[in-house]
């Protein structure tokens, strides 16, 4: 009996070591929180895309209005603050759907604009400036969070007029952004050539338009 005391008291302590180091790497409790933020937040980058979308109908149009969200990493954000200048373009294209003899749907594109806003930094005065229209004067201010809502912000873009419209024919429309390529002085960018890598696309938004819309478009 006193020796198999003894072994019971050697293999209790064998157990008792072999269970210190793994206990030692498991937390009592581990929790993620998000601080009441819609989304986490990594070091990662990620991709620019399109949010905030509003379809509307007035003037005898329908008009889109849309916000590009992340629009700059980490290093376009250095280049625009040393002084090369930053383009932000989104792609729109309105397409109607038809069907055939054979009742195949396709599309048919009826209208294919670009719209590009453009955001400078003058590093002497620290002021940004940003073009948002050819005919517009350009919009100027110190800070660069407003510089980025006043340039990421697409209002009240022309998808149909009126005319263009027909009663029960279908429309969609097709949005991309692209941040530009890096230009630099001189077409120094045919000599840094790897700054093409930069280049950021969002991802391709289709979007129905509702047949209220045409509707009330048809009416006015």
């Amino acid at each position: 009996m006193p020796g198999i005391t003894t072994a019971a008291k050697k293999l209790s302590l064998c157990l008792l070591i072999m269970i210190i180091p793994v206990q030692a790497f498991i937390p009592i409790e581990s929790k993620l929180h998000a601080a009441d933020k819609r989304q986490i937040e990594f070091a990662a980058d990620h991709p620019p895309y399109l949010e905030d979308f509003v379809m509307s109908s007035e003037k005898k149009q329908i008009t889109l209005s849309l916000k590009v969200a992340n629009p700059f990493d980490h290093e376009i954000k250095s280049l625009l603050l040393n002084g090369v200048s930053q383009k932000i373009s989104l792609t729109i294209k309105v397409k109607v759907n038809r069907i055939n003899l054979y009742l195949v749907k396709f599309n048919r594109e009826i209208e294919n604009t670009t719209y590009i806003h453009e955001i400078e930094y003058d590093n002497l005065k620290k002021l940004f400036t940003v073009s948002i229209h050819p005919d517009a004067k350009p919009i100027e201010t110190t800070s660069y969070k407003e510089a980025i809502q006043i340039a990421t912000q697409f209002k009240a873009l022309t998808l149909l007029n009126k005319n263009q419209l027909e009663q029960n024919k279908s429309y969609q429309v097709d949005a991309r952004t692209e941040i530009r390529k890096v230009r630099l002085p001189f077409h120094l960018e045919y000599l840094f050539f790897f700054l093409s890598a930069w280049d950021r696309k969002s991802n391709n938004y289709t979007i129905d338009i509702p047949e209220r819309l045409i509707t009330e478009t048809l009416k006015r």
